[in-house]
C-alpha cells in the first residue's frame, strides 16, 4: 500500500525517527530510562513555550490541556472572556462552562485577527477573571496577535490562557515574555509528533496562585498534582499516572530534532513554506481565507470560489497523488479546504507537489 503523506493540520506528518521511538518493545513509565526521558522532554518543552514554569506533560489531547489549564482559573461564580475565531473557540466555552464558570464571546470578524482595542473595550465593559484565545484558529488558519493582544490584558489586570496547540514549534511562543499565565498544546502538530499527549505551561506565577486557592478540581485534572508527582519523584515516577510511554519517548525525539535546527531557523522556514503556498493559490486563481498579515505560518485555508466541492479535492488527492490535506468546518465544510505546511512539510519541494495537485484538479474538476 503506498504511503499517503499527511499535510493535514494534525496529524502531520512525522519522521522515521520518530515513528520508530513510538514502537519497539514495550517500556516501563517508571524507573530511571523513562524518569530521564519525561524530565528531558518538559525541559526541552520549557524552552519551545519560552516559560521558565513547570510544564505539566499529560495522556490525552489538546482539548484535556485546555481544560486542565482552566481549571486552574475558574471555578463556579468565575467569568471568561473568549474571542470566537471559529470552531475551536467553541471548545474553549464548553470547557469553560464545563468547570461552571460564564463563557463570554467576542466575535472575530470573518478572516480577520482580533482587535486589541475592541478586546480592550470587552474587557473595560465587564469584570473578566480570563481571556482566553486561540494563538492559530485550526478551522482557518487565523494567526491571533499574542503580544498586543497580552498587553490589552495586562493593562487591564486579566489573566490569559492561550490554546497553541496548532501554533507552538511553527512561530515565536515567548510566555514569560509576553506574560501570558497559561499555554497549551498537543503532540501532533507543531511538534512534530504522534498523538496521544497533551501539554499544560503555567507562568511561576500561576503556579504559586495555584497553591493558594482553596478549592481544588479533580483528581487526574488537579495540575498541582502533577507538579507534586514530577518534583518528588523526578528520578523514578516523574507522571502522575501510567503515561502513554511510547509517544513520550517520540516526542523526545521530535523535540531533540526542534532544537537541533533552531528555533529563530525553523519560524523563518515555516513563514517562507506558507508564503510560498499563499502566493501559489493566489496565482492559480484562488482567494485565502484569512487577510495577509493574520496568516497562520503552520496551516492555510482556501476558498474554493464555488469551483468544486473541497470533499472531491480531498479524495482526488489521497487516490491520485497519495496528499493527504483537510476540507472546511461547518457550514462553509465545501467551500474551503486547508493544507499544513508544519515540520518537515515546511518547505517548498515537498509543498510544489501539493501545489501542482491542487492546480491539475481545479482545471479539470471545476463545475
Amino acid at each position: 500500500m503506498p504511503h499517503i503523506r499527511n499535510f493535514t493540520p494534525g496529524p502531520v506528518e512525522i519522521s522515521e525517527q520518530v515513528l520508530a521511538a513510538q514502537y519497539g518493545s514495550q517500556k516501563l513509565h517508571v524507573g530511571p530510562d523513562f524518569a530521564e526521558t519525561y524530565v528531558r522532554v518538559t525541559e526541552n518543552l520549557q524552552t519551545i513555550f519560552g516559560t521558565n514554569g513547570h510544564v505539566a506533560v499529560v495522556p490525552g489531547c489538546g482539548t484535556l490541556a485546555n481544560e486542565m489549564a482552566l481549571g486552574a482559573f475558574l471555578q463556579p461564580g468565575k467569568r471568561a472572556l473568549i474571542l470566537d475565531a471559529g470552531y475551536f473557540s467553541s471548545v474553549l466555552q464548553r470547557s469553560v462552562e464545563g468547570w461552571g464558570a460564564q463563557a463570554d464571546l467576542l466575535p472575530i470578524p470573518a478572516g480577520q485577527p482580533a482587535d486589541p482595542q475592541i478586546v480592550q473595550n470587552a474587557l473595560s465593559a465587564q469584570d473578566y477573571d480570563l481571556l482566553c484565545f486561540t494563538h492559530v484558529e485550526t478551522s482557518t488558519g487565523l494567526l491571533n496577535p499574542i503580544d498586543a493582544l497580552t498587553q490589552v490584558a495586562k493593562a487591564a489586570g486579566v489573566p490569559v490562557m492561550v490554546d497553541s496547540v496548532s501554533a507552538l514549534g511553527t512561530c515565536p511562543a515567548q510566555m514569560d515574555d509576553l506574560g501570558i499565565s497559561a499555554m497549551t498544546t498537543a503532540s501532533q502538530k507543531g511538534l512534530e509528533s504522534v498523538p496521544g499527549l497533551g501539554m499544560v505551561a503555567l507562568s511561576e506565577t500561576t503556579w504559586q496562585q495555584l497553591e493558594t486557592r482553596q478549592l481544588r478540581r479533580g483528581g487526574m485534572t488537579d495540575l498541582l498534582r502533577w507538579r507534586e508527582q514530577f518534583n518528588t519523584a523526578h528520578d523514578w515516577h516523574p507522571s502522575l499516572t501510567t503515561m502513554p510511554v511510547g509517544v513520550v519517548y517520540a516526542l523526545d525525539i521530535a523535540l531533540k530534532k526542534i532544537l537541533s535546527e533552531g528555533l529563530e531557523t525553523r519560524f523563518s522556514r515555516h513563514i517562507g513554506a506558507r508564503d510560498y503556498f499563499c502566493d501559489a493559490m493566489t496565482q492559480a486563481g484562488f482567494d485565502l481565507q484569512i487577510i495577509q498579515g493574520a496568516r497562520a505560518a503552520g496551516v492555510t485555508a482556501v476558498q474554493t470560489g464555488g469551483r468544486f466541492a473541497s470533499s472531491r479535492l480531498v479524495n482526488h488527492l489521497i487516490s491520485d497523488h497519495h496528499i493527504r490535506i483537510a476540507g472546511g468546518f461547518g457550514a462553509n465544510k465545501e467551500d474551503v479546504f486547508r493544507v499544513a505546511h508544519m515540520g518537515d512539510h515546511a518547505n517548498i519541494p515537498a509543498l510544489k507537489a501539493v501545489v501542482s495537485a491542487i492546480t491539475e484538479f481545479a482545471e479539470s474538476h471545476a463545475k
